[in-house]
C-alpha cells in the first residue's frame, strides 16, 4: 500500500504539471487561454514545440558525415545536375540499392538552399536544406504517435510517449541524418499513429481520413526502405486482429464462410438483420480496397517504372535483381555489407539498451504491465499496449533474424518501446510508487549497468548511426577536462551544483510556513546540511582551492548540529533526547573537521584535492548517471513521485539537450570531410585539382561535386607520381593513416604539408609542391 506521504499527495496533486507549477499557476490568465485550447491543439503544439527544440538547433552547423549522408547526398545532387528524378545516379553509374525518397526529400532542400553551383563547391546552407526535411517528418511522426496515444489513453500517456522517444538516443541522433532509416521509421510512425486513431478512437469523426492516412505513409515508408515499409506496419495489424479482433470460435468461422457463400446471408447483414462478421467488418472499417489502392498509387509507379528498365549498374545487375533480390532476400538471409556479420539475438539487446538510455529503467515495469493484459479486453488502452506489443515483439524478431546487422537496425523497435513506456509511466503515476516498486528495483540494476558502461565508452553513443565501428574515436573529446570559464570545470563544481539543488529542493516543503507543524527537525536539518555543504564547497573552489574544504565543511556540520539542538527545545518536540543526541554528536564532529582542516596547510587537505580534480566528459556522465540513480532511488524509498518523475524527466531533457547542441557538434567535425573541403576552395589557387589518395569514403565525390580525380585501383602510386610531377601545387585527401604511404609515393625531393592536421582524427588534407 502506498505510504500516508504518498497518498496525501494523489490527492493534493492532480498531475504532474500542476505537482511540478503548482495549482496557483492554472489559476493565471495565460494559463487559463492556454487551457481554453482543445486538447488535441495542446498536445500538438507541446509535442511539436520540444522536439524542435532539441531536434533543430546546429543541424546544418556541422558537414554531412560519412559515408550514408555523403552517398545519399551525391545521388540527390546528380539528380538536379542531370534534371533526372527517377532514375537514381552515382558517379558515373545507375544507383539502384536504395529507393528514392530520401534523395528526394535531399534534392528538395538542395533545391531550396541552391547547393548546386559552379565551380563546385557546394552551397553554403547545405547542411541545413539536406537535414530539415528529414527532422520536420521526425517532428510529425512524434507529434502524430502523441496524439495517438492521447486520444487513445489520455493526455499525460500520449505527452509521455512523444517525451520519451523524441529524447531516446537512437531517435534523436538518427533524426539527425539523412539516411534512409530516418524517413523510414518516421513514415511508419505517423502510418501507425494514423492506424491507432482510426481502430481505436471512439470519438474521431474523420475515421476513413485517419485510414487513408495509414495507408499514404505506408506508401511513402516503401519508398524509403522498399518492402520492409509496408510489411511491418501490414504483419503489426495482422498479428494484432488475429490476436485480439477475431474470434476464433465455430460460430463466428461460420459466419465468415457463410457471408463468402450465402446471399441471402449478407442480404441479412445489409438490411441489418445479422450482423457482419469481426473480420469483414474489420476490412470496412479500414477501408482495405480504397485504401490498398491508396497505397499502390502512391508507391507502385516508381518501382514499376524502375523494374521495366533495362540498364545495369556498377555491378552488371538489373533494378528488380539488385533491389529485391540482393538487397532485400540476401541482406536478410546471407548477409549483405555488414559489418558484423553472424551477430546472435543478444546483438540488439545491448544496443537497444544503450539506443533507449534513460528509459531502461522502466523497461521492467512496461513488461510487468503488459504481462497482465487480456487479448479481448474491452478497454481500448489495453488493445493499443497489444498493438505495442507486437510492434516490438515482431520487429526484434524479424531484425535479429536478419543475416545483415548494424546497430542502427534496432530503430524500428523504439516507438513502440516509447508507448509501453508512457503506458507505464501513466500507470505509475496514478497507482503510486509503492504498487511498483519491485519492477522500479529491476529497472534501476538496468540502468546502473547501462549508464556505466555508457559513461566509460561514450564510442557507444557515436556507434549507434555510422557504418564503421572501428574508426577511430576522437577521445580527446571525451577525456580532456571540461572548460568552465577561466579553468578546468572541477568535481566541486558538479558536487556543489548537486548540494545546493538539493538543499534548496528540500528547503521548500521544509521551512514553508505551510507546512510548519508537519515537517519535523530531522527533515529541516537535512535540508540545512545539504545547504549549508553546498555553501562549504562553493567557497572551496572559489578561492582556487586555498581555504581548506574539511574546515569549511565541518563549520556547515556543527552549525547544523547546533541548529538540531535548538530545535529539540522547543516545546512539544517529539523525541528530545535523541535529537540532543544527535545534535551533540553533528556539534562534536564538526568541531574536530574544522580544527582539523584549518590547522593543516590547504595542500594536505585530501577532501579538497578530490574537489579540485578536473573533470572530463567520461567523469561527468558517470557522476551524472550516479547522481540521478541515487535521487531516484531516494524518491522511490520516500515514495515521491514528484521527485523521481522529475529526475528522470529532467536527466532525459538535459542529456537529449546537451548531446544534440554540444557533443553532436564536436563529434562531426570528425566525421564529415566538410571542413577540409572548405579549407581548399578558399586556399586553392586555378588550376589546382584536388585528388582523392586511397578513399572510397563518399564524402569525397559529394563535397567536391564528383571533381576530384580518385587514386583507388589500378596502379595509384605511379599517377600520383605523374600528377605532382607536373608544375605547381597539387592538393589530397588521404586518411591519416596513410599519410606515410602519400609520402612515399610522391617521392622524397617533394614537400607534403597537412593543412589543419588536427581538425579531423580520420581524414587529412595535404598540399604537395
Amino acid at each position: 500500500m502506498a505510504s500516508d506521504g504518498e497518498q496525501q499527495e494523489q490527492q493534493q496533486e492532480q498531475t504532474f504539471a500542476e505537482a511540478i507549477l503548482g495549482k496557483e499557476t492554472f489559476s493565471a490568465r495565460w494559463m487559463q487561454r492556454w487551457l481554453a485550447l482543445s486538447a488535441t491543439t495542446r498536445v500538438v503544439f507541446s509535442t511539436a514545440l520540444f522536439a524542435g527544440l532539441l531536434f533543430i538547433p546546429y543541424l546544418g552547423a556541422v558537414g554531412l558525415w560519412d559515408c550514408w549522408e555523403t552517398h545519399y547526398g551525391e545521388v540527390a545532387r546528380m539528380m538536379i545536375v542531370r534534371r533526372d528524378y527517377l532514375y537514381p545516379f552515382w558517379e558515373n553509374a545507375w544507383f539502384f540499392s536504395k529507393p528514392p525518397l530520401t534523395m528526394w526529400m535531399q534534392a528538395l532542400g538542395m533545391q531550396v538552399v541552391g547547393t548546386v553551383r559552379s565551380g563546385g563547391q557546394l552551397g553554403l546552407y547545405t547542411e541545413w536544406g539536406m537535414r530539415v526535411p528529414f527532422v520536420l517528418l521526425s517532428i510529425t511522426a512524434v507529434t502524430l504517435l502523441s496524439l495517438a496515444v492521447s486520444r487513445v489513453v489520455n493526455r499525460r500517456a500520449g505527452l509521455a510517449t512523444g517525451f520519451v522517444l523524441a529524447t531516446m538516443p537512437l531517435y534523436f541522433l538518427l533524426t539527425r541524418q539523412t539516411v534512409t532509416d530516418t524517413p523510414f521509421v518516421t513514415t511508419f510512425v505517423c502510418a501507425m499513429a494514423c492506424a491507432l486513431i482510426g481502430q481505436l478512437d471512439d470519438t474521431t469523426k474523420h475515421r476513413a481520413a485517419w485510414w487513408y492516412g495509414f495507408y499514404f505513409f505506408a506508401g511513402l515508408s516503401t519508398l524509403a526502405k522498399g518492402l520492409l515499409g509496408v510489411g511491418l506496419p501490414a504483419v503489426i495489424l495482422v498479428l494484432y486482429a488475429a490476436l485480439a479482433v477475431m474470434p476464433w470460435d465455430g460460430p463466428s468461422l461460420d459466419a465468415h464462410l457463410r457471408w463468402l457463400t450465402d446471399g441471402g446471408f449478407r442480404k441479412d447483414v445489409r438490411e441489418g438483420r445479422q450482423p457482419m462478421p469481426v473480420l469483414w467488418a474489420q476490412m470496412h472499417k479500414m477501408h482495405l480496397g480504397t485504401g490498398i489502392l491508396v497505397f499502390f498509387a502512391v508507391a507502385a509507379p516508381w518501382y514499376v517504372v524502375m523494374s521495366l528498365f533495362k540498364s545495369v549498374d556498377d555491378e552488371g545487375k538489373l533494378f528488380w535483381y539488385r533491389f529485391f533480390v540482393h538487397d532485400h532476400l540476401n541482406r536478410l538471409t546471407a548477409g549483405v555489407h555488414t559489418t558484423t556479420p553472424g551477430g546472435t539475438f543478444i546483438y540488439f539487446i545491448e544496443q537497444g539498451g544503450f539506443g533507449i538510455f534513460p528509459w531502461v529503467a522502466l523497461l521492467p515495469g512496461a513488461f510487468a504491465i503488459i504481462a497482465k493484459l487480456k487479448l479481448r479486453s474491452e478497454k481500448k488502452a489495453d488493445h493499443l499496449a497489444i498493438i505495442a506489443v507486437v510492434w516490438v515483439a515482431f520487429s526484434f524478431w524479424l531484425l535479429a533474424s536478419s543475416a545483415t546487422k548494424f546497430h542502427h537496425y534496432v530503430f524500428p523497435v523504439l516507438p513502440g518501446l516509447a508507448v509501453l513506456i508512457a503506458l507505464f509511466i501513466d500507470r505509475l503515476w496514478e497507482e503510486g510508487i509503492s504498487a511498483h516498486a519491485v519492477s522500479l528495483i529491476f529497472g534501476l540494476v538496468l540502468f546502473v549497468l547501462v549508464g556505466k558502461d555508457l559513461a566509460e565508452n561514450p564510442k557507444n553513443f557515436t556507434d549507434l548511426f555510422v557504418y564503421n565501428y572501428d574508426r577511430p574515436y576522437p577521445q580527446d573529446l571525451v577525456t580532456k577536462p571540461i572548460a568552465f570559464f577561466s579553468r578546468a570545470l572541477w568535481t566541486g563544481d558538479l558536487v556543489t551544483l548537486v548540494l545546493l539543488a538539493f538543499g534548496v529542493y528540500l528547503s521548500f516543503d521544509a521551512f514553508s510556513p505551510k507546512t510548519r507543524e508537519k515537517v519535523t527537525p530531522g527533515s529541516r536539518a537535512v535540508a540545512l546540511l545539504m545547504l549549508l555543504g553546498g555553501a562549504a564547497t562553493l567557497a572551496a573552489v572559489a578561492s582556487g582551492a586555498k581555504v581548506s574544504a574539511t574546515g569549511l565543511v565541518g563549520v556547515a556540520v556543527a552549525v547544523v548540529g547546533g541548529f538540531l539542538g535548538w530545535q529539540s527545545l522547543r516545546p512539544k518536540t517529539e523525541g528530545r533526547a535523541s535529537l540532543q543526541a544527535l545534535a551533540a554528536v553533528l556539534a562534536l564532529a564538526g568541531v574536530v573537521l574544522a580544527v582539523r582542516g584549518f590547522k593543516n596547510p590547504a595542500g594536505e587537505d585530501s577532501l579538497l584535492r578530490s574537489l579540485s580534480e578536473p573533470v572530463n566528459i567520461k567523469g561527468a556522465l558517470g557522476f551524472v548517471f550516479a547522481v540521478a540513480g541515487a535521487m531516484a532511488v531516494v524518491a522511490t524509498l520516500m515514495r515521491a513521485r514528484v521527485m523521481l518523475f522529475g529526475t528522470f524527466w529532467v536527466l532525459a531533457a538535459g542529456f537529449a539537450l546537451w548531446f544534440n547542441w554540444n557533443h553532436w557538434v564536436d563529434l562531426s567535425h570528425h566525421w564529415t570531410q566538410r571542413d577540409l573541403f572548405w579549407r581548399y576552395y578558399s586556399q586553392r589557387q586555378e588550376g589546382e585539382p584536388i585528388v582523392a589518395y586511397l578513399m572510397n569514403w563518399r564524402g569525397e565525390t559529394l563535397y567536391s561535386s564528383n571533381t576530384v580525380e580518385q587514386y583507388r585501383s589500378g596502379d595509384y602510386n605511379a599517377k600520383l607520381r605523374s600528377l605532382v610531377a607536373r608544375p605547381g601545387r597539387e592538393w589530397v585527401l588521404a586518411e591519416q593513416k596513410m599519410l606515410s604511404s602519400l609520402r612515399s609515393a610522391v617521392g622524397a625531393d617533394k614537400v607534403v604539408t597537412p593543412v589543419d592536421k588536427d581538425i579531423n582524427n580520420k581524414f587529412v588534407l595535404v598540399t604537395i609542391d
